[in-house]
């Protein structure tokens, strides 16, 4: 092993014995390996509905993105319904699902800052 490559190995170690400094979600029942296919599909289908108004609400603030204007009324609308959202999501995809809206609508918010 190089020089340089031995510090590369050793950070990429750290991060991988320290979860890569993220908090893991919560398993849910979802996640049980031993539960019943129709069930994971239940959760699955729990999620998409609970996930539908939160995903319009944030779907119209990237729609909004080009106006300033029209983004500042939703954005908060928009965030109350992802963080409702969020206790009710039963899998883990539901919970990935969240986090990439959130981070969509983060983006406008940046994009777009308060007056």
């Amino acid at each position: 092993m190089t020089r340089t490559a031995a510090p590369l190995v050793l950070a990429a170690a750290i991060a991988a014995a320290c979860g890569g400094g993220r908090p893991k979600p919560t398993p849910s029942p979802s996640s049980a390996p031993d539960k019943p296919i129709g069930d994971a599909l239940g959760d699955t289908t729990w999620d998409t509905r609970v996930l539908g108004e939160a995903s319009a609400a944030a779907n119209e603030v990237v729609r909004s993105a080009g106006d300033c204007d029209a983004v500042r009324p939703i954005l908060a609308e928009a965030k109350a319904k992802l963080n409702q959202a969020e206790p009710r999501l039963r899998t883990i995809s539901g919970h990935g699902a969240l986090d990439a809206m959130r981070k969509r609508v983060a983006k406008v918010e940046d994009m777009c800052p308060a007056i």
